[in-house]
């Protein structure tokens, strides 16, 4: 059994010394090979104490991804919409994995089936307009999912705001609140950042294809890890969440999630119409909305029943399927 990094923090990760003999022994490799394999783990943001006479240890216990833990949260029926599911170590991220699998015909799904591929770290995660979502390793949630839909991307309309909304269920069956809603795939907690949506499409733009969600939720507040984020952030421990507590809360959000997609396959987003503006926290505010043809200003005046943003501008009431509402103008709310 060789020694990789993972494998490694896998020993390491109860938060206890561990000799290097006893990992060399562990591994089967020389006490060379394993020091080696720790001098490793801080390029990944792991912190290590090395004490002479007691080993190795990380600076503090980390919750890895347990399939079987975090599947218990899950429904009978919505554990069965999962046809496969990937637990990673590290990849340069969850949505471009998926979508090469999908593209080289490895991962093969037909509608009602799901796809559920999870991440411990990424080391090119995507956000929305090719910006890098930050992700140390074992700090917080990256993960996509796959579902094959019928319509086309043209009937995909207020999916992201729907897995948003699926979002905040789920943290709120956890016991925490306070949250607030950005168009089209923002989550935010006092106004910083918390969670982001990317959904990318591949297929037959009018017939079938298959939609990659992917979501990105901060668990974990450390400044050092997240230096390279140019935008306010929050983390799910400021609002007293524990790692312990991070397969539980895993299974809970695809859980959720998974009756969303169910219910917006069946009624679209204008069934969720009514809760999304018990968080939707842009309206009647003013508003900086950046889209492909240029930066447009107003006031907001909520979603429609399709999920369009809907701007009260100079020019009058405007409509917008596409955008992003610029950070520096979201509000107090």
């Amino acid at each position: 059994m060789s020694c990789t990094t993972f494998e490694l923090i896998t020993v390491l990760s109860d938060g206890k010394f561990h000799s290097g003999d006893q990992l060399g022994q562990h591994f089967g490799v020389t006490r060379s090979a394993i020091w080696k394999a720790v001098k490793k783990l801080p390029e990944i943001g792991v912190e290590i104490h090395s004490v002479r006479g007691k080993g190795y240890r990380l600076s503090e216990a980390i919750t890895l991804l347990d399939e079987k833990s975090f599947l218990k949260s899950l429904s009978v029926a919505n554990k069965s919409k999962i046809k496969e599911l990937e637990v990673l170590g590290c990849i340069d991220s969850t949505n471009s994995h998926t979508l090469r699998r999908i593209r080289d015909g490895s991962l093969e799904l037909t509608p009602g089936q799901t796809y559920v591929c999870l991440a411990e770290m990424q080391t090119a995660g995507k956000g929305r307009r090719g910006r890098q979502w930050v992700s140390p390793f074992g700090h917080n949630l990256y993960f996509s999912m796959v579902q094959v839909y019928e319509g086309g991307a043209s009937g995909l309309e207020g999916l992201s705001l729907v897995v948003g909304l699926a979002l905040v269920k789920a943290l709120q069956a956890s016991g925490f609140s306070g949250f607030g809603l950005i168009w089209t795939n923002d989550l935010f907690w006092q106004c910083k950042k918390l969670a982001g949506i990317l959904i990318e499409i591949n297929g037959d733009i009018a017939g079938a294809c298959q939609v990659v969600i992917g979501l990105g939720l901060n668990l974990k507040h450390n400044e050092a890890a997240m230096q390279a984020v140019s935008q306010p952030w929050a983390a799910l421990a400021q609002l007293g969440f524990e790692q312990i507590q991070r397969n539980l809360l895993l299974g809970r959000i695809l859980d959720q999630q998974l009756e969303a997609l169910e219910q917006y396959k069946s009624a679209g987003f204008a069934s969720f119409i009514s809760e999304w503006q018990l968080y939707d926290v842009t309206v009647g505010k003013k508003l900086e909305l950046n889209t492909s043809m240029g930066s447009v200003t107003g006031v907001g005046e909520g979603v429609d029943m399709s999920g369009a943003l809907i701007l009260r501008t100079e020019q009058g009431i405007r409509r917008f399927y596409g955008g992003e509402i610029s950070l520096r103008a979201i509000p107090e709310y």
